[in-house]
């Protein structure tokens, strides 16, 4: 299994230089940066300054979307990407979100998202596509076609079993509970079995958020990401004191304070849904969750920082967590 992290880049593209060089250092195999353009800075230019500093871990977006951009650019940075980095790249993708919002657009449909990464695999492997009333192709693509493996994001039912059916992985957003992660997984496999795949198709990252640190106020620095969770989807088994703290966040949540460390939709989150959605508290408390994360059939975790000393967080998880995997 995999082990990767997650970053907001929202310091200068010399800090994620900085942070991917240590993460490569530390043995982790990858590393997955967001995509929106008003609150953090590009993920193209970021990840092929980290992939021309870095020679083995994989790079990854997480996630852009099929609307603040062409798709002829997207799959143009990609490919671009992709080539730089000898193979590296992995495009994570989903109906957008943050980045959508920021220019005024609702987020994609399903079907719009897989069509369009249909479209960008097609312009990757240089054939001509349509689009927007245009046809169009990579002409540089048709000598020298890619094959980049495309991520879903997903956090529901419907987003899952649609990287069952045409993805090569899913980014997991669904929190820390090895019961949620399996019921992500059947949603998976149901999408692959509809089109004759298996869940063997797909490789499946798990992404949590995550604060493992001495720091006895971890959990506040994941408030903001389990918000963000459980806006989308809430599991059957959460109590009333929780169901009524989701609505609390749900009616407070701020668009503009997306993923903000002291945003007042966090301040609602309490500390059974951080321990339900999280990663957050001292590495001895933490390593048995990760093991039995390992345990529930994924491919990989993808363990997202939000914290003004990362680097000291990613020290102390490859010492004391990593090391006794």
């Amino acid at each position: 299994m995999q082990l990767s992290v997650g970053f907001y880049q929202s310091g200068p593209v010399s800090e994620a230089i900085q942070r991917a060089q240590l993460v490569e250092s530390l043995g982790f195999d990858g590393i997955w940066l967001n995509d929106a353009q008003c609150r953090w800075r590009d993920v193209y230019v970021t990840l092929a300054a980290v992939g021309g500093s870095t020679s083995r871990i994989f790079l990854g977006t997480s996630v852009t979307n099929p609307l603040t951009r062409h798709l002829t650019v997207t799959a143009s940075a990609m490919y671009t990407l992709d080539e730089l980095t000898a193979g590296r790249a992995r495009m994570g993708i989903g109906t957008g979100h943050a980045a959508v919002k920021d220019i005024g657009k609702r987020p994609a449909k399903i079907a719009h998202l897989m069509e369009a990464v249909q479209t960008i695999r097609n312009l990757w492997a240089g054939r001509e596509v349509f689009v927007d009333g245009v046809y169009s192709r990579l002409s540089y693509a048709e000598s020298s076609p890619r094959s980049i493996p495309v991520y879903f994001a997903g956090s529901g039912p419907r987003s899952a079993r649609a990287a069952g059916e045409i993805a090569d992985g899913i980014l997991l957003n669904v929190g820390a509970e090895p019961a949620y992660v399996r019921s992500g997984l059947c949603s998976v496999e149901d999408g692959a079995r509809a089109v004759g795949r298996s869940l063997k198709d797909i490789r499946v990252a798990a992404r949590i958020p995550t604060c493992i640190s001495d720091d006895p106020d971890a959990k506040r620095y994941v408030r903001s990401q389990v918000g963000v969770v459980v806006l989308r989807k809430v599991p059957s088994d959460l109590d009333d004191k929780d169901l009524k703290a989701v609505e609390r966040v749900r009616q407070s949540y701020d668009p503009r304070e997306h993923l903000r460390l002291n945003a007042a939709y966090a301040g609602h989150v309490t500390d059974s849904l951080v321990d339900k959605f999280a990663l957050a508290g001292r590495p001895e408390e933490c390593l048995d969750r990760v093991r039995a994360l390992a345990k529930t059939g994924i491919d990989e975790m993808n363990f997202a920082f939000i914290h003004p000393d990362a680097e000291n967080l990613l020290r102390i998880f490859a010492d004391r967590i990593l090391n006794k995997l």
